[in-house]
């Protein structure tokens, strides 16, 4: 008779436990006006939560993990902007970020493109109004975010997000500003590249993550494999330790025109007044000259020590020949 008294108590206990589990993930939380919240892609489901509740969009990031996980949901969540409006329980959240949104277009930003190409691009497919910008666009503009602050908080403010716009895939829908896209953009690459920097990179010791970013950078457009790259990052790092200029042709290019799209080199360009001019100027370029992949960045951070001190990349071909 105990025996049954006390499963009947703990069925109970149970019951209510349920109950009171599913209410809570129904139960829906007000705001006023609309929320947004950028999700990146592969980022965690714990990053996803913990930034909901700091929204004030759910009460419980335990309850959310919780119930994605459980209804094995975690795996569909998609990347991308979401605006939300109130009253949203934690059940309507999962499923407006788990399920395809049929208006977001597909959006590529390629290792080496420049914030000018990605904006470019942007408005040709008309996810970018005409009437905003991505290039006017300063680092200062995002120094209050901390997830970006550790990345970002050496960078000069007034620089523009060269470097910072990482190549990948992303859903985006129609008429997001300016700030809405970059904002999905810085958080891909906090989520990717903070990945990159653990165990730390010796480099990272003598040098800034700009200062490596802008290395990789200058990889992207000069080298196209992994193992060449690293070759040429030792080669660079070496080559501005010894005070040698890094006579590198393609930030000449991103001088004149800020893209490498049609660009020709003559004798007038090498000329050139200007920072990014890396005959004239020793050291780095002033800000990275387009918008490396992780691979490049990989390189940039854990080079390869090599005996030579110069390289030349046969464009025909894309092999990299070296010398002392």
């Amino acid at each position: 008779m105990i025996k049954k008294t006390v499963e009947i108590i703990l069925f109970i206990g149970a019951l209510f436990l349920v109950i009171g589990f599913y209410s809570q993930i129904n139960k829906p939380i007000t705001f006023s006006g609309t929320k947004t919240l950028a999700i990146a892609k592969n980022e965690s489901v714990k990053d996803i939560s913990q930034d909901l509740q700091k929204e004030g969009l759910i009460s419980s990031d335990y309850l959310f993990r919780f119930y994605i996980k459980m209804s094995n949901q975690d795996k569909d969540i998609k990347a991308g902007i979401y605006q939300f409006s109130s009253p949203l329980s934690i059940l309507q959240i999962i499923q407006d970020i788990t399920s395809k949104k049929s208006n977001q277009t597909l959006f590529l930003i390629k290792p080496g493109d420049t914030i000018l190409d990605v904006q470019n691009n942007l408005q040709k497919n008309k996810i970018l109004p005409t009437s905003q910008s991505v290039t006017q666009l300063k680092v200062r503009d995002f120094l209050k975010n901390p997830r970006y602050y550790f990345l970002l908080k050496k960078v000069p403010p007034d620089n523009s997000l060269e470097g910072f716009l990482l190549p990948d895939s992303y859903h985006l829908s129609p008429g997001l500003t300016n700030i809405q896209l970059v904002d999905i953009f810085l958080n891909n690459f906090t989520s990717h590249v903070s990945k990159l920097l653990y165990p730390q990179s010796t480099i990272l010791k003598s040098h800034s993550f700009y200062q490596v970013l802008t290395v990789a950078s200058l990889l992207e457009k000069e080298v196209n494999n992994p193992h060449d790259k690293a070759l040429v990052a030792d080669i660079i790092w070496r080559r501005l330790e010894k005070g040698m200029p890094l006579q590198i042709d393609a930030a000449i290019c991103y001088a004149q025109n800020r893209s490498f799209r049609n660009c020709h080199l003559t004798q007038k360009s090498f000329q050139i007044d200007s920072p990014y001019n890396l005959y004239q100027h020793k050291g780095l370029p002033p800000t990275p000259i387009d918008n490396p992949g992780l691979e490049s960045i990989e390189a940039a951070l854990h080079p390869q020590p090599n005996k030579y001190w110069y390289y030349l990349t046969d464009r025909k071909t894309g092999k990299t020949v070296f010398s002392q």
